[in-house]
């Protein structure tokens, strides 16, 4: 049965807030301290403690820094201007991790050096490989918004140790869960501006916004002011590779909250939720279907990306001939039993429909999982991509590359889809998984 964790970014997100959650959710908090404890920067120690959010019991991810190194992180007054009223009845001060450090002791680092840091720390290949992973996505962010490189763009706040913590911690406690998958909903983002290591910028701050772009992190820009989702926050979403719809049938097992740490006037947590996908939801299917003769191709269009949104498994339509030779649509939607009302709701909503049939189909599923390989590309340089791999009942295994990320690639390389997707497929065979 496969494990899911489950991440609900109402809030937004930020690195203390999703260690915090894991921690809550039964993440392995020992083998998060000896990592911590390994690493080679020591200006700093960690508090672990419960705290009230909107009346909810959540667990609160400290990073306590030197003097000399401490930051304006939680000052809602400095980070917001004029715009900090928002904070002035709510000083329990509860908020995000983004690091915006003046301290004249603050050292701004390469990629290169945080890599050396994470290399000297003692941490499984595993935690490693997704903390080196994040750190990379934020290079690359940070690199597209100053027109620098991924080797020559300094870190400020995300170069600061706290930052460095924060992945690291959120590496290890990942690891230690064991997801089979992640699915993320609701990830919601500010307005107005926040004050940084180079000015006052616009939410979302650059880094943020072109992480988002770069690994399609579906936002919900909200009329919140204030910045919900930090640097570290996304770029650790995005080396997760997750899924962003409902989990569907989920058996929830550990629910945990991470609190944050800037006052705001809502319930500033983000909730982690580990369970196993029901195997009843595995072996059963629901099909809506119906057919729709007065809408045209632009609405039907429409309607697809919502149903999508709304947690349908699959949904399309089939262009045919109805009575009275009219041109039509039929539209058939593949969702999980318990989310059939859900969408059939949303079918009448965005369709003409006055009907719809349901069928209860059973269906067989072959495990799979999402794997990273490294392809060579044609002009000698490397890449990773996302693929999955599924394993047959004859315990042979196949995997594919995802179609999405060949092409992503292949627009950041400025190489053609068919050249990239040849070398994802070589990587695929290289891996001992061909297709």
């Amino acid at each position: 049965m496969e494990k899911v964790l489950w991440l609900d970014c109402s809030a937004g997100i930020a690195g203390d807030m999703l260690v915090a959650a894991l921690i809550d959710a039964g993440g392995d908090r020992m083998a998060m301290e000896r990592a911590l404890a390994s690493l080679p920067e020591k200006d700093f120690s960690i508090c672990v403690s419960h705290v009230e959010v909107s009346g909810v019991r959540c667990v609160d991810f400290d990073v306590v820094l030197s003097p000399e190194l401490a930051t304006h992180d939680h000052d809602m007054a400095y980070l917001y201007g004029d715009d900090a009223e928002l904070a002035h009845e709510h000083e329990h001060g509860h908020g995000h991790d983004h690091s915006h450090n003046h301290a004249h002791g603050h050292h701004h680092r390469t990629l290169g050096e945080v890599l050396e840091i994470l290399a000297a720390a003692k941490l499984t290949d595993g935690a490693r490989d997704l903390a080196k992973r994040a750190f990379t996505i934020l290079a690359d962010a940070e690199a597209v918004a100053h027109g620098a490189t991924r080797e020559t763009v300094l870190f400020h706040e995300v170069g600061a140790i706290d930052s460095i913590v924060d992945v690291v911690a959120a590496s290890v406690l990942l690891e230690s869960l064991a997801p089979d998958a992640v699915y993320v909903t609701n990830l919601t983002e500010g307005t107005g501006t926040v004050r940084t290591a180079h000015d006052v910028l616009p939410v979302p701050v650059p880094a943020v916004a072109e992480i988002c772009r770069a690994h399609e992190l579906p936002v919900r820009v909200s009329e919140r002011q204030g910045e919900l989702i930090t640097p570290t926050g996304a770029a650790l979403l995005a080396a997760l590779s997750p899924t962003f719809a409902s989990p569907g049938g989920i058996a929830i097992s550990k629910t945990g909250y991470g609190a944050g740490k800037r006052s705001y006037p809502w319930a500033n947590f983000v909730r982690a939720a580990v369970g196993a996908a029901e195997a009843a939801s595995e072996g059963k299917i629901c099909k809506l279907e119906c057919e729709i003769d007065d809408v045209t191709g632009e609405a039907m269009g429409e309607a697809i990306e919502r149903l999508l949104a709304a947690g349908a498994r699959e949904a399309h339509w089939i262009p045919l001939g109805t009575k009275k030779g009219r041109p039509a649509w039929q539209l058939q939607v593949i969702c999980l039993p318990d989310d059939a009302e859900t969408l059939e709701l949303e079918v009448f909503r965005t369709t003409t429909t006055i009907g719809i049939r349901r069928q209860l189909m059973d269906r067989t599923v072959l495990p799979r999982e999402a794997v990273r390989l490294t392809l060579t590309l044609p002009d000698g340089s490397t890449a990773e991509i996302e693929a999955k791999r599924v394993t047959l009942p004859d315990s042979t295994q196949r995997t594919m590359p995802e179609a999405d990320a060949v092409a992503a690639l292949s627009k950041k390389r400025d190489l053609s889809y068919q050249l990239v997707w040849q070398a994802a497929l070589a990587a695929c065979v290289n891996a001992g998984a061909g297709h």
